[in-house]
């Protein structure tokens, strides 16, 4: 069914907007005793560990507009968000499956299809009001408090290591980043052990993710993510009411579920 498919792609999407890797923030030191026996108030900061270092680098996508690029086996997606204004412009390119664009003004979801004439969609731009969807939905790519997803893989980290100048690596639970999934429990153990490499650039930010997604299904192979272009204009405008019509119920319930 092409409206499963699609909500399948979208939940591939919502993956990789979301894999921000997130956790505890930094320690400070107790105080020490100054000269001649003396006690003085004095903290001391401890070196930042590579949890610190990332969660620090991830959050920061919630702070300015950015440019995303995600490449992998089955998707290939570019466009530009804007946390501050809840505003996205992504284009979901399936190959010979089609093409999906998709954009996000605030609490309204507009998706409009290319290429698959046989799906029984229309070929206006579909609205659907994502505060409908619930919290959990799979359209909702930008929540309040947390834009750019980059704290919902905050219990989803198994450990990591910096390998390197800006450079680290680790595990990820899908488990834990996305309690009540059913199509993530659905992979079992394998989906609390998958490989990710991270990289940040000299301001701090996160710039790259690479999840080894081969790990869940061989034909998946790596998936990639990149952010650039900070600060960049984000300017999606609402379609035309002429040329917009209501999502299918069967859509919005793929979604939305």
């Amino acid at each position: 069914m092409k409206n499963r498919r699609l909500a399948t792609t979208g939940v591939a999407l919502v993956a990789a907007l979301a894999l921000g890797l997130t956790g505890c923030g930094n320690q400070t030191g107790a105080d020490t005793p100054a000269a001649g026996g003396a006690t003085t108030p004095e903290t001391t900061t401890a070196p930042a560990s590579a949890l610190d270092k990332l969660t620090a680098a991830t959050l920061k996508l919630n702070e300015e507009s950015l440019r995303l690029k995600i490449d992998s086996s089955f998707l290939k997606s570019t466009g530009l968000m804007d946390p501050k204004s809840k505003t996205a412009d992504m284009t979901m390119d399936m190959g010979g499956q089609g093409k999906i664009r998709f954009m996000i003004l605030g609490d309204d979801a507009y998706m409009k299809v290319t290429g698959m004439s046989d799906s029984g969609l229309p070929d206006k731009w579909m609205h659907m009001d994502a505060t409908k969807l619930g919290p959990e939905s799979r359209t909702s790519l930008m929540p309040d408090g947390d834009a750019g997803g980059a704290k919902k893989m905050v219990n989803g980290i198994v450990e990591v290591t910096e390998t390197g100048a800006g450079s680290f690596s680790g595990t990820l639970d899908y488990t834990k980043a996305n309690p009540g999934k059913k199509e993530i429990a659905a992979l079992g153990e394998k989906a609390k052990k998958v490989p990710f490499t991270a990289k940040v650039d000299d301001e701090g930010r996160l710039v790259e993710l690479v999840v080894d997604t081969s790990v869940l299904q061989q034909s998946l192979g790596k998936l990639t993510t990149t952010y650039s272009d900070f600060g960049v204009e984000v300017t999606a405008e609402k379609p035309a009411a002429s040329e917009t019509a209501p999502a299918p119920e069967s859509l919005v319930k793929a979604f939305g579920n």
